[in-house]
């Protein structure tokens, strides 16, 4: 792998960090939290985000219209298509799923890869494991 990648790599997840961040302030919304998950092998991809504050969550569609969350999605397949450049470029491997937090207040950041394409056969519920994910937080921020 060629010196340079986990910088490229890092710098395109924090696009779609900053996508999440330029919603919130163009919605005129705080949040202490932004989670964003990612899915996407080479036929299929699902992208959705959901924001914590004061220890609650809160889905995207409690504080945004249909269209500026379109867009928000839109933007961040974009942000994924550099991610896998970025990849291609440094000879590196590409997650298949993704599991991005940021803590507003501190500015950490976390993420989470997978590499095995597990929703590949369609067996498996994307929108379920989403959930999952949701409640996993949940959970978290109230533990």
């Amino acid at each position: 792998m060629l010196q340079g990648f986990e910088e490229a790599f890092t710098d395109a997840q924090a696009g779609i960090v900053s996508l999440a961040l330029e919603l919130l302030e163009n919605g005129e919304k705080e949040a202490d939290m932004v989670y964003i998950y990612i899915y996407q092998n080479d036929s299929m991809n699902f992208v959705n985000a959901f924001c914590a504050k004061d220890k609650k969550i809160i889905l995207l569609n409690h504080w945004f219209e249909d269209e500026q969350i379109l867009e928000f999605f839109g933007c961040m397949r974009k942000d994924m298509k550099h991610i896998t450049e970025v990849c291609n470029k440094f000879d590196g491997k590409r997650p298949i799923e993704f599991r991005l937090s940021y803590n507003v207040n501190t500015k950490a950041f976390d993420a989470k890869y997978n590499y095995d394409d597990f929703a590949g056969d369609g067996d498996v519920s994307l929108v379920d494991i989403y959930k999952g994910w949701q409640k996993e937080c949940e959970a978290e921020l109230n533990g």
